[in-house]
């Protein structure tokens, strides 16, 4: 096994899932309850606790991971027939899989295409084990600012999206700006780790004379429509008729209606930018992927593994065989030659590991497995986006901003790419934080499995300084 095959982080950004097993047959166990387990993460001990509730045919699932202070955490799916039990938690892109044995669902958690023995037993909470979190950026009323609930229609099917628009006091008309969330299926607070960002930057923003939009994405909280096999274009025209609801209201500058994206929310923002409609007016791209993003993702694995103190060797060789995976799906020009290619380049591999026969066959269909997710619609069109082409052709102000600690997307390198990309380019603001993460917190290592564990839900300063540059835009 290379150390390609070793784990050292269980939060990551982009993460491939997979496993295998064989079904046999034990008795069925009420799922019932509160479930928890232990990851042996090779640094530390990581407890997991998943709660199940019956809900009509399925399961109302969350997932708490206590030593990183997140709860609530949802799992996106849940299959279970009394034996086997398979999970799939979208918005940390990662699953379980496990077979009821004895007293406990013996399995295996998966991220990035690697996994990890996890054994779940029934237990009954305790007041230790329930999480208690500190969130003091969260908004608590009384407000100074009127809450609307919103509804605004899209997609050929013609399905609902349901929203809240926060619009200062006075009569305006007032800046007006959508928020639009990272990968995932995200809820209008774009709620991750016990944190509400959306709504913290919504609060600030409207208590600073700017309307802001909010919205639950297809599929997700109130919203109609399906959130799966959509891609980040599908999004983008979710966000631009976002733009237009805001045009229907008296209260809103029909000349000052931005877009602001977090992460792939970023890469939106290029989208309507560079699409040259009347919407938006302004962008906002909070840790925006600017490099390829094929490079992007192989810088990631390098920075997520040296954000949780690994080995740099294993860093770079984990680095060097995403590029060449990732390399190998963007030249593809359908999904089943992308299989193809992706089980030779496998194949190749575990040659060069020694592998042989039998041993090589099972290596090839578990790898091609684990990385299957490269193949869904939202990432066979992701990885192959160049966001340069879009980022050439915007015309409207831009404020960008990216944390230097980020372990997602990499601030030096895409700061760098988009001040090239700007040159003299008049109206474009790019700015660094560099004890920020990926989340705009501040942050000791940038490391995904701090996010739970900080207080801070998103950086005063930045909000100060977003507020400040759209109010002065003309």
């Amino acid at each position: 096994m290379t150390t390609i095959q070793r784990t050292l982080s269980l939060l990551v950004g982009f993460i491939l899932v997979c496993i295998f097993l064989t079904p046999i047959a034990f008795a069925q166990q009420d799922l019932t309850g509160s479930w928890k387990g232990e990851l042996d993460v090779g640094l530390q001990k990581l407890p997991l606790i998943f709660h199940f509730q019956p809900d009509g045919d399925g399961w109302k699932t969350t997932m708490d991971s206590p030593s990183q202070q997140a709860k609530d955490i949802p799992v996106s799916k849940v299959l279970y027939d009394g034996q086997l039990l398979t999970m799939e938690m979208k918005q940390l892109q990662a699953a379980f899989e496990g077979i009821y044995q004895g007293d406990a669902f013996q399995g295996q958690f998966m991220q990035a295409g690697l996994s990890l023995p996890l054994s779940l037993v029934k237990i009954e909470m305790t007041k230790e084990e329930t999480i208690e979190l500190n969130r003091p950026q969260e908004p608590i009323g009384p407000f100074p600012y009127e809450i609307i609930q919103t509804t605004f229609i899209n997609g050929p099917e013609g399905f609902a999206l349901k929203g809240t628009i926060t619009k200062p006091s006075g009569q305006g008309p007032f800046p007006a700006v959508v928020l639009v969330s990272g990968s995932g299926p995200q809820n209008r607070d774009s709620e991750i780790f016990g944190h509400k960002p959306f709504w913290v930057l919504a609060d600030y923003l409207t208590r600073k004379g700017i309307v802001v939009l909010r919205y639950d994405e297809r599929g997700v909280g109130e919203s109609e429509g399906t959130f799966k096999g959509i891609t980040s274009y599908d999004f983008a025209s979710d966000s631009h008729a976002a733009m237009q609801r805001l045009q229907g209201y008296e209260f809103v500058q029909k000349d000052k209606i931005g877009i602001m994206g977090h992460s792939e929310g970023g890469l939106i923002a290029w989208i309507l930018g560079a699409a040259g409609s009347e919407l938006p007016n302004f962008l906002v791209a909070l840790a925006p992927p600017v490099v390829p993003i094929n490079e992007l993702m192989a810088q990631q694995a390098f920075d997520v593994i040296i954000a949780s103190s690994g080995d740099e060797d294993l860093a770079r060789e984990q680095s060097e065989y995403n590029r060449e995976l990732f390399k190998v799906v963007k030249n593809s020009p359908d999904e089943e030659k992308a299989k193809a290619a992706m089980a030779s380049f496998v194949e190749m591999k575990g040659k060069e590991m020694g592998l042989s026969g039998d041993e090589l066959t099972k290596h090839i269909e578990q790898q091609v497995s684990a990385y299957q997710q490269l193949l869904d619609p939202w990432f066979f069109v992701f990885i192959k986006t160049e966001p340069s082409q879009m980022i050439e052709k915007i015309s409207v102000p831009v404020w960008a901003g990216f944390g230097g600690k980020d372990t997602q997307v990499n601030a030096s390198l895409n700061h760098r790419a988009l001040e090239d990309l700007s040159g003299n380019s008049t109206g474009r603001i790019i700015k660094t934080y560099p004890n920020l993460n990926h989340l705009f917190q501040t942050s000791t290592t940038g490391a995904v499995s701090e996010y739970g564990e900080i207080e801070e839900t998103f950086s005063p300063k930045v909000m100060e300084d977003i507020g400040a540059w759209i109010n002065e835009l003309d």
